[in-house]
């Protein structure tokens, strides 16, 4: 217990989670605690209308007893999402993190590693259920003049909650990874690995929602919801089957059954943890170990293949090639840059194979598009989505960071500032519009788009993702984190990413939302975001060529 202790401080102070020091001094808390305070104040509207949805939705379910469904809707999306990005986390922070090579030989036990990692994994999880569940609890707690007894059990489910998601996103992503050490090119075969046990936890939800949803027919539930006295957080199921009991924990926090619920949850989480670390005594090493080893591959060119790739290319054109090059290559700037902004189409499909039936409503949304004010608020909602998606991903924002301390390796390449930062813009672009099209071609297979609308919605994304792009890589020349000692700080850990998001999506969302509340047609809706953003992009550019290069030569180790 003691080594797992100080094995847990030590990561935590590695990871540094709240990253809270930006650039190349470290020096500044005071500016990285006012830019926590700046993300807490971005949250802090979403996170106030969820709470009050919740307070709202008690109003309306006592009426038919049924107010027990605001806990388990928060329990249910919350555990789904420490599930999915649980695997990007696990894959990060057991695997893809260099203290490996400093942890593996020391007299350690995998179990105690793990225990560590583990977590240090549940800290990144706590941010996010902050987001979800907190005020929900919260909400519902205030609706319900519920005690203290209440909030105390709240706290407890709170902190326990990402046990079990964690447990499964883990299980699967050593299985995953036991096996790509069998390979020549590791690297390949875990970047394989991370989307092949990204796919294997969006596919055994799938199917375990499908499987529970149709063992439980309309009219059942419809007599569930009559009989009123919350039977229907009693059916609650599915992989996540301990929330049961967490409900049912606060839904009788005032009696004995409440406390006998929360033990059980306390003991099933308990139980997974056990199982967990016995698990991972087997299986953990089979996949850490050489981990930093990478193959190479000897071939023989010809004459006409040397001459072939030795003829010289646009510079641009070549810098950008290298920049995707890299970031395809590197597992974690893959897993964390590129996948991200190719898995939001599944956040599409998998409603409909959940719930094939739900693609009849489909027509109306069909219909809606094809008239004036539908289409104008597609093509406002397709341009926010596109800005989102590009600043999500990172790869502007942190491509200066991601250089490291190699970055004086860039002064001294016979090219110049302005072409090197142009490129790094490029490759962010691509994968957003890589992501974005992906998005717009998966939703034409469901919903009926006119043809026209596709091409507007594509040319106008442009000028979102170009956007996105261009603050990220000004921010990243700004506070360039460099000094790091593995590739996941200078994405995961960067708080440029986030500062871009929040900053891409207040300026996208001003203009959307005029749009929207003053009912601007297509057209108007076309020019006004062109006019905006065009403009913008250009002034962002020209910052970049000229501010931007200085900051680019200002910068140091």
């Amino acid at each position: 217990m003691n080594r797992y202790i100080v094995l847990t401080g030590v990561m935590l102070k590695n990871f540094n989670l709240l990253n809270l020091r930006l650039g190349k001094s470290g020096k500044n808390p005071i500016r990285g605690i006012l830019l926590s305070l700046l993300i807490f104040a971005a949250f802090l509207p979403m996170m106030l209308g969820i709470g009050s949805l919740a307070m709202v939705g008690y109003d309306v379910l006592f009426e038919i007893r049924q107010e027990g469904l605001i806990l388990v809707t928060g329990f249910s999306i919350s555990s789904l999402t420490i599930f999915f990005f649980g695997i990007f986390y696990v894959m990060s922070v057991f695997y893809f993190s260099k203290d490996i090579e400093s942890l593996l030989p020391l007299p350690l036990k995998p179990s105690e590693i793990l225990a560590a990692k583990f977590t240090v994994a549940m800290l990144y999880e706590y941010l996010t259920e902050a987001i979800f569940l907190g005020p929900i609890l919260i909400g519902y707690g205030i609706a319900s003049k519920a005690g203290l007894l209440y909030y105390l059990y709240g706290t407890l489910l709170f902190l326990a909650l990402p046990v079990l998601p964690l447990v499964y996103a883990s299980a699967i992503s050593m299985l995953v990874m036991g096996f790509t050490n069998l390979a020549k090119n590791k690297d390949r075969f875990r970047i394989a690995g991370g989307i092949t046990a990204m796919f294997l936890a969006v596919g055994i939800n799938a199917f375990v929602t499908k499987l529970t949803s149709s063992t439980t027919s309309a009219l059942e539930l419809q007599k569930l919801l009559e009989q009123g006295n919350n039977s229907y957080a009693e059916i609650i199921s599915g992989i996540f089957f301990s929330n049961r009991f967490a409900v049912l924990a606060l839904l009788n926090s005032e009696v004995l059954k409440g406390f006998v619920n929360l033990a059980l949850f306390m003991l099933i989480c308990m139980l997974f943890v056990i199982l967990f670390l016995s698990f991972g005594e087997g299986v953990y090493y089979k996949g850490v170990v050489g981990i930093s080893e990478a193959s190479v591959k000897r071939k023989k060119f010809s004459e006409t293949e040397l001459e072939r790739y030795g003829r010289q290319k646009p510079v641009l054109r070549a810098y950008t090639i290298k920049e995707l090059k890299l970031l395809f290559r590197t597992p974690v700037y893959f897993m964390n840059c590129v996948l991200t902004s190719l898995i939001f189409p599944l956040f599409i499909i998998l409603p409909f194979i959940v719930q094939p039936d739900e693609m009849k409503e489909l027509q109306g949304l069909s219909i809606y598009l094809s008239g004036e004010r539908g289409s104008a608020i597609a093509l406002a909602a397709a341009f926010g989505i596109s800005v989102f998606v590009t600043s999500t991903n990172g790869i502007a924002a942190s491509a200066i960071s991601r250089e490291g301390t190699n970055i004086l390796v860039c002064k001294y390449l016979p090219v110049s500032y302005k072409t090197q930062i142009t490129a790094k813009v490029l490759s962010g672009m691509s994968i957003g519009m890589v992501g974005t099209l992906s998005m717009l071609l998966t939703a034409a297979v469901f919903i009926t788009v006119p043809a026209y609308l596709m091409l507007l919605i594509a040319v106008v994304s442009i000028f979102g993702i170009a956007f996105s792009s261009f603050a990220g890589i000004l921010i990243d020349l700004n506070f360039p984190k460099l000094i790091w000692d593995n590739e996941q700080k200078a994405v995961k850990q960067n708080f440029n990413v986030v500062l871009n998001m929040l900053v891409s999506v207040l300026v996208a969302g001003i203009p959307i939302f005029t749009i929207i509340a003053l009912h601007f047609t297509l057209w108007i809706t076309l020019l006004t975001l062109v006019l905006v953003f065009g403009i913008l992009d250009l002034l962002l550019y020209n910052i970049l060529s000229t501010i931007g290069v200085r900051l680019f030569e200002r910068i140091e180790v």
